[in-house]
């Protein structure tokens, strides 16, 4: 479905069409202006404000990063696509104001919740259904919770919306989101594609309250007169698309679009997921701690594996060798993977700073290191914590190809970690498939901008340009492998971890 702009939008400019993305993430807010095959034009960054009140402060935030991009690129853009976060946001009344609390994905309340939905709804019945395995940061836990201690919010609920849905709201009017948003809520039916009324109501809620689900490439609507007047540059008419959640998008931009792609999007977090043209069987995927959904394109499946200890590992490690914050820590963590000799290391380091989620969930995992000797000082260290993370990604990739019935592709490597020159080579090295890496460290972004290309008229372009990944020659693969195989999925696959 696409939407008719009006008069005001014009002719698309001289040098081909301008395209914007905004990416709402739990730190920083990023928004860019690209040209159709996705060469950047003009950025912005802004911090997100997550506080229970910010609901407007973070629209506010995402639309001064698109004015500062649209400025920048002195273009006027055709199309703008909207990704972020996961399982963040708002109650809103009709007026668009929020009538209760803004939840960030990372709030702990909604824990009893989800406990008591695993057991009156059944966790096996809620994943098959939904994807989603019952946790606090379910939005349908957040539901219950607010109807338990907020009860006057949902009671004034005209609608929910995502954080991304919020920027689509200030730029059009309109609430409305992605089937890969909607997923994630654990009250969207994610064969029938369509809310669950039966789950909804388990939060006194009904589908007509929550936001209407796009398919890809169609807008929540056209930029509105009031929209247009708080992004100086950006005209009335133009449709605005929810591209959907970050991880899927980025992985998009950077190629992950055929059966039996990997994508391995390196953060704070990591999200490691494999792509397939069938749900893959919901009580196997369960588990092993898995979630499944849709991909961004509408017509893949992907399984997913969590991890919420890649950086914040590095950042655990980094602190308690004191080291200061910023690019400074980032340059001298680098500095000691680079002065760390050869690898593997021969230490096994457990990556689990809180629980591990997948595969084989056990929430008592806690952080260890094994065969340190007095030998080991902070580099050697260092590159056991990165080896750690990359033993991790394997797993949770290889659990995923027995789930698919098929090996991996090719597994394709973006986030932050990808900057520091040795991890990504550590990674190819443990990895058992071909690696490629994409440098752009704005993918979700990007891919945002691309996929909205779709309501302009445009064709869907190709993926942004990536590098092939190798071990240097300090990482001896075969010797990964045996370290892999023999020491590390021994020790974390028992069941008797640190508690």
């Amino acid at each position: 479905m696409s939407v008719r702009r009006e008069s005001s939008v014009g002719q698309p400019e001289a040098g081909g069409a301008a395209l914007a993305g905004v990416d709402v993430g739990t730190t920083r807010t990023k928004a860019v202006v690209c040209a159709a095959d996705g060469t950047v034009l003009g950025a912005a960054v802004r911090p997100t404000p997550l506080g229970e009140q910010d609901a407007a402060a973070l629209a506010a935030a995402a639309l001064g990063a698109l004015a500062e991009a649209v400025a920048a690129s002195g273009r006027s853009p055709e199309a703008v696509g909207l990704t972020g976060m996961a399982e963040t946001g708002v109650p809103l009344d009709a007026d668009g104001r929020q009538t209760g609390p803004l939840l960030a994905w990372s709030d702990p309340r909604g824990a009893d919740q989800a406990a008591r939905l695993a057991r009156t709804a059944g966790a096996s019945a809620l994943h098959a259904t939904t994807g989603v395995r019952p946790s606090a940061k379910a939005t349908l836990a957040r539901w219950c919770w607010l109807a338990e201690r907020h009860p006057d919010a949902l009671r004034r609920m005209h609608v929910w919306s995502g954080a991304a849905d919020l920027v689509g709201h200030a730029l059009t009017g309109h609430v409305a989101t992605d089937a890969t948003f909607a997923q994630r809520t654990m009250a969207y039916d994610v064969h029938g594609r369509r809310w669950d009324p039966g789950l909804t109501a388990l939060a006194g809620l009904s589908p007509r309250r929550l936001p209407p689900v796009r398919a890809p490439g169609e807008p929540v609507g056209p930029v509105s007169a009031a929209g247009a007047a708080r992004v100086p540059g950006l005209r009335t008419g133009v449709p605005v698309t929810v591209a959907g959640h970050d991880h899927l998008v980025g992985a998009w931009a950077a190629g992950v679009r055929t059966a039996g792609a990997v994508a391995d999007s390196m953060g704070t977090a990591e999200a490691v997921f494999t792509l397939s043209t069938a749900a893959p069987d919901a009580a196997r995927a369960l588990a092993e701690g898995m979630g499944y959904g849709r991909h961004a394109d509408g017509r893949h499946w992907y399984v997913m594996a969590g991890s919420g200890s890649c950086g914040a590992l590095v950042e655990w490690y980094a602190d308690l060798l004191g080291l200061p914050g910023g690019a400074e820590r980032i340059r001298r963590f680098g500095a000691l993977l680079d002065t760390a000799g050869t690898g593997p290391t021969g230490l096994v380091v457990e990556p689990y700073l809180n629980g591990r989620a997948a595969p084989a969930p056990d929430p008592r995992r806690r952080v260890a290191v094994h065969g340190l000797g007095p030998d080991d000082g902070p580099a050697r260290l260092a590159l056991a914590v990165v080896e750690g993370t990359a033993y991790q990604a394997r797993w949770m990739a290889e659990t995923q190809a027995a789930l698919n019935g098929a090996a991996p592709r090719e597994v394709t490597l973006l986030g932050g970690p990808v900057a520091q020159p040795r991890w990504p080579r550590v990674k190819a090295a443990v990895t058992r498939w071909p690696t490629r890496l994409l440098t752009e460290p704005r993918a979700p972004a990007l891919g945002a901008a691309l996929l909205a290309g779709t309501a302009a008229g445009l064709p869907v372009p190709p993926p942004l340009g990536t590098v092939a990944g190798a071990p240097g020659e300090s990482e001896d693969a075969a010797a990964y492998d045996v370290v892999y195989r023999g020491e590390f999925l021994p020790r974390v696959a028992r069941g008797d971890g640190p508690g």
